[in-house]
């Protein structure tokens, strides 16, 4: 009998102990921290691409019914800006497609200014997103250009930024292969 007592206050405590040492912490969502650094490499990858085209060639285009290599740049900078204003802050912004064009254009002729607005809409898309705290992450938005899926949570729109990026600094690295110019190595987030 004391043998038996012995074997079961033994196995209890093997339990016991199985139970704490074995308990799964809690995961903690770090996407502010982990998307904060996709945004980052993002910057890095896409103004290494604009400083890889000589400024000379900042108004080439492969045909006339597409962007130049310096309103692509312009492009990726202006929308950031605009659909982190209007999706992440819930801020009213101007969405005159001709305007935005015209300035596009205008921003395009300068690596320079190109460069410039690439740094500002990065690093605000990166400061907005640092000073979110989870709630506002979750909170939704409507995205009028899918129709199929209208509403997205601001995580998502930080993802739907991110791949607008990717979608014409893609396109942009071929410009720079059209010119000869070696473009940057891939780099992962």
């Amino acid at each position: 009998m004391k043998k038996s007592a012995y074997l079961l206050t033994f196995t209890v405590c093997v339990f016991v102990l199985f139970a704490f040492v074995n308990k799964e912490k809690p995961v903690v969502d770090n996407f502010k921290v982990s998307f904060a650094d996709v945004l980052t490499h993002a910057k890095e990858y896409t103004i290494e691409v604009a400083k890889d085209m000589p400024e000379d060639k900042y108004t080439f285009k492969p045909s006339d019914s597409v962007r130049s290599f310096g309103e692509q740049m312009a492009h990726i900078g202006m929308s950031t800006d605009m659909m982190v204003k209007m999706f992440i802050k819930g801020e009213k912004v101007d969405m005159d497609p001709a305007k935005g064009a015209k300035m596009e254009k205008k921003i395009g002729q300068s690596k320079e200014a190109c460069i410039k607005l690439l740094n500002k809409s990065f690093d605000e898309a990166i400061h907005t997103l640092s000073a979110m705290d989870e709630a506002k992450l979750n909170e939704t938005f409507v995205f009028f250009f899918s129709p199929d899926k209208p509403e997205f949570t601001k995580k998502e729109g930080f993802e739907l930024i991110r791949d607008h990026i990717t979608h014409h600094r893609g396109q942009s690295i071929i410009y720079l292969r059209m010119q000869g110019k070696k473009a940057p190595n891939y780099r992962a987030f």
